[in-house]
C-alpha cells in the first residue's frame, strides 16, 4: 500500500467511526448517482407557473423519474411559459381540470403562498400525491388544516424544506450530532439579496396579482417567505423548536406603496439558552448568503452548497482532517465537509472533485427527486406534514414579532397536530 492509500484508507476509517455504519450508510442513499427505483416515470402536473413552478419544471424535464403531463396557471401566458419548458404537458387555467385528469399521479402546488390550501386541499381529496411548497400557508390555521390534510392522506405529502432532501444539508446535521462542535453558543444566519422583490406586468391588475409577496394581506414577509428555510434548518440542527422570537424591520431601501419590510433582523430562543441571530434583506447583496453553528471546539460554516469547519486551537484532534481540503477565509481555515465523502474514498475518488458544489444541483432539484422517490417506493418523505407545519409556525409567529416589534412566545401547542 502506497502513502496515499494509507492516508486515504485512515481518512474513511476514522470518518466510520465518527458518523457510524448507519450514519454512512444512510449518506450514500442520498447520492444523486446512486441507482433510482425501477419502475414508469410518474406523472406530473405543476399548479403555478410563475419563477417558482417554472424552476420546478425545469428539473422535472431533467429527471427521468418524471413525465409532466399537465401545467396550470390563472395567467394564460404563465401556462405557454410552462408549455415551453414542458412541451408535451396539457395546459389548463383551473387547477380542477388538472386534477381531473386521471392519469395524473402527483402535483406540485406552486401557486402564491395564501392561495395554497384550497389548491392542497383539493388535490389530497383528488387522491393525489402533493408537493407543497413552503410556508404551506400564510396562516398558522391554514397550515394546520392542510398539514392534518396531508398527514392523514394515504399518498405522498412533502413540503418544500428543501434542505431537508440536501445531500449536504443531511451531511452536516450528522456532523453536528457527532459532538465534534462541543458546546454550541448560538447560530447565525443570513440572507442578503438586492432585489425588489417587484415584477413588472402588462396591466396595473396584473401587477397587484403578481407582487404578492410586498403586501401584508397576502404575504409572511422576509420570515415567512425566505426565513423559513434558515430557521427550520436552525431547529433541524439544534433539534428542538424555538421558545420565543424578538424581530424588528422596517422599509429601508425599497421606497414604495409595499407594507412588508425590505429588511429584518430576528432572534429566535431555543432551549438552553441558545440564541439564532438572524438577518435578511433586499436592500444589499453584500456577505449573500449562509448559516454558521459556533461551537466550543469547532465552528460550521455552510455557504451554497458548500460546508466547512473552524476548529478552535485547543481542540483535539480527530485525525482526518490533517487529509482534508482547505480553504483560506482571511486569517481562518477552513476544513471542508462534503457530502459522501466516505464513499467517494471507498471508491478511490478524491472527494473535493466529486463533491455536490460540482454537480450544479441544489437543494430544490434534490427535493423534487426526493419527491418523486418517496412516490415510486412509498416511504415517508424527509420534509412530510409535520416538519412543514412547525417550520411555518416558527416562521410566521416569526414574522408577527417583526410587524409588532414584540416578542413572541411559543406556546407547545401551536407546534401540534391533533
Amino acid at each position: 500500500m502506497n502513502r496515499r492509500d494509507f492516508l486515504k484508507d485512515t481518512a474513511l476509517a476514522t470518518l466510520m467511526v465518527m458518523l457510524g455504519a448507519e450514519e454512512i450508510k444512510a449518506d450514500q442513499t442520498t447520492n444523486a448517482a446512486a441507482p433510482q427505483p425501477a419502475g414508469p416515470p410518474v406523472n406530473c402536473g405543476v399548479i403555478g407557473c410563475g419563477e417558482q413552478g417554472r424552476k420546478i419544471l425545469t428539473i422535472l424535464s431533467r429527471l427521468p423519474a418524471a413525465n409532466v403531463s399537465a401545467v396550470c396557471d390563472t395567467y394564460a401566458p404563465f401556462v405557454k411559459r410552462g408549455q415551453e419548458i414542458a412541451p408535451k404537458a396539457a395546459g389548463f387555467s383551473d387547477y380542477r381540470q388538472l386534477l381531473d385528469q386521471k392519469e395524473m399521479e402527483a402535483v406540485f402546488v406552486e401557486t402564491p403562498t395564501f392561495a395554497h390550501k384550497e389548491i392542497a386541499l383539493a388535490a389530497v381529496q383528488a387522491g393525489k400525491h402533493v408537493y407543497c411548497d413552503a410556508p404551506i400557508a400564510g396562516t398558522v390555521e391554514d397550515a394546520k388544516t392542510i398539514a392534518l390534510a396531508g398527514q392523514s392522506s394515504k399518498q405522498i405529502f412533502q413540503t418544500g424544506l428543501q434542505n431537508r432532501s440536501n445531500p449536504q444539508h443531511l451531511h452536516v446535521v450528522k456532523f453536528i450530532r457527532t459532538g465534534v462542535l462541543g458546546i454550541i453558543a448560538e447560530a447565525r444566519a443570513q440572507w442578503h439579496n438586492r432585489d425588489s422583490w417587484r415584477r413588472a406586468a402588462p396591466t396595473n391588475e396584473r401587477e397587484k396579482e403578481l407582487n404578492w409577496r410586498l403586501y401584508q394581506a397576502t404575504s409572511t414577509g422576509l420570515l415567512g417567505e425566505v426565513g423559513i428555510h434558515q430557521v427550520d434548518v436552525a431547529s433541524w440542527f439544534l433539534n428542538s423548536l424555538p421558545i420565543s422570537a424578538r424581530a424588528y424591520g422596517g422599509i429601508m431601501g425599497w421606497k414604495d406603496d409595499r407594507t412588508v419590510f425590505d429588511t429584518v433582523q430576528c432572534m429566535v430562543e431555543y432551549p438552553g439558552n441558545t440564541h439564532l441571530i438572524y438577518d435578511a434583506t433586499l436592500v444589499s447583496s453584500y456577505d449573500a448568503v449562509y448559516d454558521l453553528f459556533l461551537g466550543s471546539a469547532s465552528t460550521v460554516m455552510m455557504r451554497g452548497e458548500r460546508a466547512w469547519m473552524f476548529k478552535e486551537a485547543d481542540a483535539p484532534m480527530l485525525g482526518w482532517e490533517v487529509y482534508a481540503k482547505k480553504d483560506q477565509f482571511g486569517d481562518e481555515t477552513g476544513i471542508e465537509l462534503i457530502a459522501d465523502a466516505t464513499k467517494l474514498l471507498a471508491q478511490g475518488k478524491e472527494p473535493s472533485t466529486e463533491s455536490q458544489a460540482a454537480t450544479g444541483k441544489g437543494p430544490l432539484y434534490y427535493a423534487v427527486e426526493a419527491f418523486l422517490n418517496s412516490v415510486r417506493t412509498s416511504s415517508k418523505p424527509l420534509a412530510g406534514a409535520l416538519e412543514g407545519y412547525q417550520a411555518t409556525v416558527a416562521a410566521i409567529k416569526a414574522n408577527d414579532a417583526a410587524t409588532s416589534g414584540t416578542k413572541i412566545v411559543y406556546q407547545p401547542a401551536w407546534f401540534q397536530l391533533s
